[in-house]
């Protein structure tokens, strides 16, 4: 409550300072802003049609993704917001400026002021650029112009401050979703109503072209790449195939699994068919063997007939042709069999013919009957040559199946191989195929969200300006002017080191401050100079006499001080006065009057007697020379019943003034030791007299605000 009381003490110390410089501040927003310039603002709803509208995928039954839907929303914000598009805006405002402004007429392009500034601007090669009939022609024109350098006026203009086509002026557009719906809301601000309605009207379009531009571009690069990786990868099907079928022609392959099961079911038979004619070959040799044996030598006589080995030889040519053509079904073979069966048939007769003389004797050694086992061997030794044949004929088609096994083995590798390579190739060409599809379906779709992007509330030419922010500019200013006004004065009163009030004066020094004694008045108050003289003594009085000790014989009153002129003399004489007045003997002693302060009874004084002989006094008020080179014998400070150490309200406490103090404190040790503050303000006098005359009622109302005292009557 003290510190509240203190700011406000403070305040109204310095209200003259805290109430002119606001206003003086106040005046000078009034007179600086009577021209401020007028804000036109003009807004634009864009329809996009992101979360709600319908395309391709709405039938398709799926969450809402609303982290897409958001991200879409940026984007579109983005590319409003984006450099590129900002510098074509910018280029054909200017165009249009260009081609329709007025030198002395506002319109609805833009205001003559505005059309002069920037016309005067233009370098004269520029001005030739523009084509009064034709905005295209005029653009174009300044893009070929255009170079990113910074003596290029059509580089500048977007790149450089200028408040309509910069950079800097266009990003102020303010683009900003309504709600959670697909509409985003366009706002632009501006002092000419023209540049401000035509800026949105050029950006929501170049917008739109943009968002389209971009969405397809990105699909249609995709549509390309998988359009050429399609015919790319068709060519290489296409070669595979065609090399394919090259292989199997050259090869005579027509159905690979069918004809290698072929292969393997004539390697089959041809085991089954080699057993059974092995079988019949060695059983036919081993019982020709046995009945060769029981004709003894007479097989050799048949043997070496030259006529019967001929046909021997005949009949197994004749047996082999038959087996090999055998193993060869077909209507041709099937002739030629017959044809050869016959040869065979008459072969055989002409060796039973040869057979016959040989049997002119009855019976072998063994007593079987010639002709019967004549018979028995050409029967054995037909059918071993027949199966001689046979096996010869099964040994060539063994080879016939080798050759096939190693013919149709490397082909099947090879095969097998090139399918799985066309295997391959079909899967990615229809994987291919089908990213083209979702990349067509995504185009479509793009094309039909893009369609539903459209300006939903056009720009509409402003006609009146936004209420002026000149009163809250100028509220502003004498708010601010009076926020810094009271923190000056505030952040000075903290860092000064002046003591000037009871307060300051304690929290300084961390001393108790008795009292004050105030100087001379000014003329506002000059009449009443004496009566506040005689409240101040009379207070100076009160606050010593609280001291004396009746029980003393003498009571001592040490008047202090660190430096010269801090005004002690003029208390001590006033005091001395004071108690004059009410009957009290008392004697002032002044060092430069009544001792030496230099001389040793001074110095080493034990005694009151050293430096003053007592006669009836009760009161011995001494004022001691300044610390400040001095030094006050330890009797008077220990003896005293008040040590009153003076400081003049009007000067800062220094650290020699606290180094001097303290030395002083340890020497008063438990004798009473305060602060009694000089030459001060009727203000800080009134802490400790209360309020002093006049008696004002105004006076009296501040008073008691200052003091909190609001619920009095």
């Amino acid at each position: 409550m003290d510190i509240l009381k203190y700011i406000l003490k403070v305040l109204y110390q310095n209200k003259w300072w805290i109430i002119i410089i606001p206003i003086f501040a106040f005046i000078c927003a009034i007179l600086l802003t009577r021209n401020i310039s007028k804000t036109y603002k003009v807004t634009s709803t864009v329809y996009t049609g992101i979360a709600s509208g319908y395309n391709i995928e709405s039938d398709i039954a799926s969450k809402t993704d609303y982290n897409s839907i958001n991200n879409e929303m940026d984007n579109l914000i983005n590319i409003v917001k984006a450099q590129s598009t900002l510098e074509k805006v910018s280029i054909r405002l200017y165009a249009q400026h260009m081609i329709y402004g007025n030198n002395f007429k506002d319109n609805n392009y833009i205001q003559a002021t505005n059309f002069n500034a920037i016309y005067n601007k233009t370098p004269i090669e520029i001005r030739k650029l523009i084509d009064k009939t034709s905005e295209a022609n005029t653009i174009a024109r300044l893009l070929k112009h255009q170079t990113a350098s910074p003596d290029n006026f059509v580089y500048g203009l977007f790149n450089w401050n200028h408040h309509h086509y910069s950079y800097k002026a266009l990003s102020k557009v303010e683009v900003r979703r309504v709600s959670n719906s697909d509409m985003l809301e366009l706002s632009y601000e501006g002092s000419d109503p023209g540049v401000v309605y035509n800026t949105l009207k050029i950006l929501t379009k170049e917008f739109i072209e943009n968002y389209q531009s971009l969405r397809f571009q990105e699909t249609d690069s995709v549509i390309e790449y998988f359009r050429n990786e399609l015919d790319r990868i068709a060519l290489i099907l296409r070669s595979s195939e065609d090399s394919l079928t090259n292989f199997n022609v050259n090869k005579k392959v027509i159905n690979y699994d069918e004809q290698t099961k072929q292969v393997t079911s004539k390697y089959n038979e041809y085991f089954l068919k080699h057993s059974e004619t092995k079988m019949a070959y060695n059983s036919s040799k081993a019982l020709l063997n046995e009945i060769e044996k029981r004709m003894s030598d007479n097989i050799n006589i048949i043997k070496n007939n030259s006529e019967f080995i001929e046909k021997i030889q005949k009949i197994s040519d004749l047996n082999y042709k038959i087996q090999y053509l055998k193993s060869n079904s077909s209507d041709i073979a099937n002739a030629k069999i017959k044809s050869l069966k016959k040869q065979l048939n008459k072969e055989e007769e002409n060796i039973n013919n040869i057979i016959t003389e040989y049997k002119t004797q009855k019976y072998t050694k063994e007593g079987l009957a010639k002709e019967s086992i004549t018979d028995q061997w050409l029967i054995e030794l037909m059918n071993n040559i027949k199966a001689k044949a046979q096996l010869e004929v099964l040994n060539e088609l063994k080879k016939e199946i080798d050759a096939e096994y190693s013919y149709y083995s490397p082909i099947g590798s090879t095969i097998k191989r090139r399918e799985r390579e066309i295997s391959f190739l079909e899967s990615s060409y229809l994987n291919i195929l089908n990213s083209l599809n979702g990349a067509m379906t995504r185009k479509k779709n793009l094309q039909m969200s893009s369609a539903a992007l459209k300006v939903l509330n056009p720009p509409i030419f402003p006609l009146d300006p936004l209420p002026s922010k000149r009163k809250l500019i100028v509220l502003g200013v004498f708010i601010a002017s009076f926020i810094f006004t009271v923190s000056y004065f505030l952040i000075i009163e903290v860092i000064d080191r002046t003591l000037r009030n009871k307060i300051r004066a304690e929290l300084l020094i961390g001393n108790p401050v008795l009292g004050a004694f105030p100087k001379p008045s000014k003329i506002k108050y000059r009449n009443y100079q004496n009566e506040v003289h005689n409240i101040s003594a009379n207070y100076l009085f009160n606050s010593v006499s609280n001291y004396f000790d009746s029980s003393k014989k003498i009571n001592i009153v040490n008047i202090i001080s660190n430096n010269p002129e801090e005004g002690k003399t003029y208390i001590a004489e006033n005091l001395l006065l004071a108690l004059n007045q009410r009957g009290i003997e008392s004697k002032l002693l002044n060092h430069e009057n009544d001792y030496n302060p230099n001389s040793s009874e001074y110095l080493l004084a034990n005694s009151m007697d050293d430096i003053y002989i007592i006669k009836n006094e009760k009161v011995i008020i001494i004022e001691h020379p300044c610390l400040k080179g001095n030094n006050i014998p330890d009797y008077f400070i220990k003896n005293a019943s008040l040590n009153l150490h003076i400081v003049s309200a009007n000067r800062a406490w220094t650290d020699t003034d606290n180094l001097l103090f303290k030395r002083l404190s340890k020497k008063s040790k438990n004798n009473p030791l305060f602060i009694y503050l000089s030459k001060t303000s009727r203000e800080t006098l009134e802490v400790f007299t209360g309020l002093l005359p006049p008696y004002t009622t105004y006076r009296k109302i501040l008073y008691k605000i200052l003091q909190f005292e609001l619920k009095s009557k």
